[in-house]
């Protein structure tokens, strides 16, 4: 009976000690979980403020408060895709002319010039008849066609140097 007792005595030892190296591992399973989520949720904070900052800096550059090569490359190609943006939403918009009768609030809702309020969204609907425009300048920048009133260009933002 002795020898039996001893047995199932080992066996209970090795049962209990592979249940606490399994309760570490599932421990350490949770901590190291844990961890990446902190790397995780600090990488897209780190990720937000660089863009901040990044955008901060483009913002000074274009101004012309900060002169630098590099930045001045990188802009020109920020401003490269401003133009493609800009044409692109003055096609959409040209294209939305079409039907004169009809248009886009902010929302996206259909609107009509005998609307008051979008149907969509209640916003008061405000549609700008078109403005005969006067005399126009180039942006030293973009090259884009800009009012000559104009403070800043519509299209890359640059300030107008007058």
């Amino acid at each position: 009976m002795s020898d039996l007792q001893t047995k199932l005595g080992g066996g209970i030892n090795i049962l209990q000690d592979s249940l606490q190296q399994g309760k570490q591992m599932l421990q350490t399973a949770q901590e190291i979980s844990q961890l990446k989520k902190v790397v995780q949720e600090t990488a897209t904070k780190r990720a937000e403020l660089i863009q901040q900052l990044g955008e901060t800096v483009y913002r000074i550059h274009r101004d012309g408060e900060l002169h630098n090569p590099e930045l001045q490359e990188l802009t020109q190609s920020i401003i490269g895709l401003d133009k493609i943006i800009f044409n692109a939403q003055k096609s959409m918009e040209l294209q939305s002319k079409k039907n004169p009768t009809s248009y886009k609030c902010q929302c996206g809702a259909t609107i009509s010039e005998n609307d008051k309020f979008c149907g969509g969204c209640g916003t008061k609907v405000e549609i700008q008849k078109e403005v005969e425009s006067g005399p126009t300048i180039v942006c030293q920048s973009c090259e884009e066609e800009i009012p000559a009133a104009s403070n800043f260009c519509k299209c890359c933002g640059m300030k107008v140097v007058k």
